[in-house]
């Protein structure tokens, strides 16, 4: 068996180190609490994601055991990561990308819908257009 398949005991966790890394995920996860009520307008999604990789990178170093495994196992971790930040990329930057939805112009009046002022519950749709069949 190589040298690097074999689990090195001098970089297991120990229970003090098990415990330490779990006081740091519940502080980011008050930290993720606390910031939420907080208004950051576009540094909001940045935030998040951050604390979100620092919990899973967290998780996967010390929880999942990729300290201890051989370097394979982090390269996998790495491009997987690499992947998840392209997508994200991507779906951000299509949504502000995005036009604005326009109503188009028409010759009919912009009114309020019936039953808008009534209350919602008893309302019905409205009656359809055109004659009626016996």
């Amino acid at each position: 068996m190589t040298e690097d398949a074999v689990e090195k005991p001098e970089r297991q966790l120990g229970v003090a180190g098990v415990l330490v890394v779990g006081g740091v995920l519940l502080a980011l996860t008050a930290l993720t609490y606390g910031l939420h009520k907080l208004p950051h307008g576009a540094w909001s999604l940045p935030v998040a994601l951050l604390i979100a990789g620092a919990k899973g990178l967290l998780i996967a170093l010390f929880y999942m055991h990729l300290r201890e495994q051989r370097a394979s196992n982090g390269l996998v971790l790495l491009t997987s990561v690499v992947f998840v930040a392209v997508l994200l990329a991507v779906c951000v930057l299509e949504t502000r990308t995005r036009f604005r939805p326009t109503i188009p112009p028409g010759p009919f009046p912009v009114e309020a819908l019936p039953g808008a002022m009534e209350d919602p519950r008893s309302a019905r749709p409205p009656e359809p257009a055109g004659p009626r069949e016996p």
